[in-house]
């Protein structure tokens, strides 16, 4: 997109990415000469890109219109909402607001490519208000995997555009991931002009599993298991990685940590609160291989926090750490994308040829981080937006959300 015609007081949104895919999130609302930016995302290549490490956008209108820019504002810290920015920020330094796990993610980011010094980062939570001459723009909390996760409202002359970010409705998260329904409430009752609102997933007819019962459930598995366990999980999902340390501590076994990115994310996450790790608690891979097998758990998160593709070299003996045998379990508490459903199964087969066992949450339970069908409806139900855009899906995802926005009354038109 290199041009946009939009008249004197029209109020236009665009998407650089994230519609037809699940990743490359990066929306743009625009009034006259200001631009608010919502997430600058990447999306990880399928198999056919070879040598490729993201997918990014085409910023070529962006960096056009780079002095109307007022922002971006980060909805949270996992990559397909934050991978982007190094790329961006190296055509068009615009200033960067986002919550503190989001912020502290962004600036290692930054200072791995040398940005850092020059950018421009405000930290902002919950209850702040940002406002440019034209447009202003709030935020609500909401329940994802990751802390600090919110939503997204811009303010502007013609009405208010919510975009929701990742959520999903839990009504046992902890606190920190509880979702404001008083405020998702109180929005909708000022008046909402569109609705920008997750589609991932959209194909969940299903209740979400509850992270209480997702905790109990890789706690069990832990208590059975008598040889070694390799949990693959992503690395900032937090809430999943505290269950993961919570029921190795609780059947007293060493955690090993295995993944280019785990030890900085957990880092961040401890030093900002958002995790507790008992300090006898982590091991090295030689210390591990001097205990037996059942008194050890290692966490797999791979490269870019991605664990499959990290599994599929441990699977063939590439990773130089470790091997698998046929004591150890292979336990994967992520939630693959659709669009991964052929690797995961060719996964499976490659751990089963090891002779290690494998077993995925997603077998027994739903542990999105995403809304399902009800929980779509139910935040449309709060918004009664004029109009609706599903956002953050493949095709069949967005068109899906389309028909649940339908059933609620939103006209087709």
């Amino acid at each position: 997109m290199s041009k946009l015609d939009i008249k004197n007081n029209e109020v236009a949104f665009y998407a650089m990415g994230g519609l037809g895919e699940i990743g490359k999130n990066m929306y743009c609302v625009q009034f006259q000469d200001e631009i608010i930016i919502i997430d600058c995302g990447v999306l990880f290549p399928e198999d056919e890109l070879l040598g490729v490490d993201y997918v990014i956008q085409n910023y070529d209108y962006l960096i056009e219109n780079k002095d109307k820019i007022k922002g971006i504002f980060i909805t949270h810290g996992h990559e397909d909402h934050i991978g982007g920015l190094p790329f961006f920020l190296q055509k068009v330094n615009a200033p960067i607001y986002a919550g503190p796990f989001a912020m502290s993610l962004i600036k290692g980011k930054l200072e791995e490519k040398h940005l850092l010094r020059d950018a421009e980062l405000h930290e902002i939570n919950e209850f702040d208000e940002v406002h440019f001459k034209k447009l202003w723009v709030s935020f609500f909390r909401t329940t994802h995997s990751i802390p600090d996760t919110l939503g997204v409202a811009v303010h502007t002359p013609q009405g208010t555009i919510v975009q929701t970010g990742d959520f999903k409705f839990d009504q046992t998260a902890s606190t920190g991931y509880q979702t404001d329904l008083a405020r998702l409430a109180e929005i909708g009752s000022q008046g909402v002009l569109a609705l920008l609102s997750d589609s991932a997933g959209a194909g969940i007819t299903g209740a979400s599993a509850r992270e209480k019962d997702i905790g109990e459930y890789i706690l069990e598995t832990f208590k059975y298991q008598k040889g070694r366990i390799v949990v693959a999980s992503v690395a900032s999902n937090i809430m999943r990685v505290q269950q993961i340390i919570d029921a190795a501590v609780k059947v007293d076994r060493k955690l090993v940590l295995s993944g280019e990115d785990i030890e900085q994310i957990i880092d961040t996450a401890m030093q900002l609160g958002k995790l507790k790790l008992p300090k006898d608690l982590l091991i090295s891979m030689e210390e591990a291989n001097d205990l037996e097998p059942d008194q050890v758990v290692i966490l797999e998160t791979g490269k870019m926090g991605e664990p499959i593709k990290s599994l599929q070299q441990i699977a063939n003996g590439d990773n130089p750490k470790f091997h698998l045998s046929d004591s150890d379990l292979v336990f994967v508490t992520t939630t693959p994308s659709y669009a991964q459903e052929t690797e995961v199964q060719k996964t499976k087969d490659m751990i089963y040829r090891t002779g290690a066992e494998v077993k995925f949450v997603s077998d027994d339970l739903n542990p999105s981080g995403h809304a399902n069908q009800n929980d779509e409806q139910l935040i449309l139900n709060f918004m009664k937006p004029k109009f609706f855009v599903p956002i953050q899906g493949e095709y069949r995802l967005l068109d899906r959300h389309a028909e649940l926005a339908e059933e609620v009354g939103i006209p087709v038109e």
